[in-house]
């Protein structure tokens, strides 16, 4: 099969400027998941680097195979290991599939996933489990608008025992070994490092997750096209990102374009709570008036935005919005 080169970089706004519980991308533990890509042959990647000056011991674990290692970040530095498809989650029956980084003592490290293979590659920026004087965290699925011929992803890791999953899809699917439908909740309880993994043809955009304690939060597809209607853009690519808890969504986010890019960036916003408000205004890289809208989202609802690659966006939300900003493949514009 041949191939021209989809941009499949997703770009996940985490800080609001400075207005809101930004969570840290610096921690000392993280549960990280891999999701499956479009073909049969992918490895898995993982980055370990430390913030600090000093160098930092940790260790690099998975349960599926008993898999376990010492290591040492240094500063400067980037330590990476690369595991077969296997360590992937690949079924919904699959529970010990998480990937576990730990420094030593109170020692801070910063993390990141790669899914890799031959023309269909994405990443991801790993997070350390969030935690609020709240008992409750809620996470709303959030990823591009899928080509209906593969899955749409979403892959848990629970970071206590006793995890409590409160789950309700936006569409029918399948929750483990149980049919739901949309709008109802199935309940599901994850012991620590579990892994639980929906697998859905369709855009689960939406779906809800309320948990009694931090969980690792991923989605994404097997292979997608952005855009992904007629006139559709081939050819489709893996695409990945870990989710924050809504508690950690902004309100305010200024947009850059992608540099080279000639036609348009896509932009996806999503809804952290009903009848959010959303105001978007755009400046021309000459000055003049670019882009703008003003919209009402409820509770994981989004809308899908295509603004030109001259305009430098402001957009902002009376309640906690996230956004992602999509680069679309080569034939909308001819740029690699």
């Amino acid at each position: 099969m041949a191939f021209s080169c989809l941009g499949v970089l997703v770009l996940l706004f985490l800080a609001a400027l400075g207005i809101c519980r930004a969570q840290s991308n610096e921690g000392n533990e993280f549960f990280l998941v891999f999701l499956e890509n479009y073909k049969r042959d992918f490895t898995c990647s993982v980055f370990v680097t430390t913030p600090e000056d000093n160098p930092v011991s940790f260790t690099i674990s998975s349960q599926f195979t008993d898999f376990y290692e010492e290591g040492v970040a240094m500063p400067g530095q980037v330590v990476s290991y690369i595991f077969n498809r296997s360590f992937a989650l690949l079924t919904t029956t699959e529970r010990g599939k998480a990937i576990i980084v730990k420094a030593e003592g109170d020692h801070k490290l910063v993390v990141y996933g790669a899914n890799e293979d031959l023309h269909t590659t994405d990443a991801f920026l790993a997070l350390p489990p969030a935690r609020f004087e709240s008992q409750t965290y809620k996470y709303i699925t959030a990823m591009a608008t899928p080509f209906l011929k593969y899955h749409s992803l979403i892959g848990m890791v629970a970071s206590e025992n006793n995890t409590v999953l409160s789950i309700t899809p936006n569409t029918d699917t399948t929750i483990g070994s149980t049919f739901s439908t949309a709008g109802s909740t199935t309940q599901i309880m994850l012991q620590k490092y579990e892994t639980l993994l929906i697998r859905q043809k369709g855009d689960l955009t939406g779906t809800r997750v309320v948990s009694d304690k931090p969980i690792s939060f991923i989605t994404g597809h097997r292979c997608t096209n952005v855009p992904h209607v007629p006139p559709k853009i081939g050819h489709c690519d893996h695409l990945v990102e870990q989710i924050p808890p809504v508690q950690n969504w902004g309100k305010r986010f200024a947009t850059v374009p992608l540099k080279t890019r000639q036609a348009y960036d896509r932009f996806k916003v999503v809804a952290g709570e009903d009848f959010t408000t959303v105001q978007i205004e755009c400046t021309q890289s000459d000055g003049q008036s670019g882009y703008s809208a003003s919209f009402i989202l409820q509770e994981g609802g989004f809308k899908d935005i295509d603004i030109p690659s001259t305009d430098y966006c402001w957009i902002e939300g009376d309640k906690r919005i996230i956004l992602l900003q999509f680069s679309v493949g080569q034939e909308v514009d001819g740029v690699l």
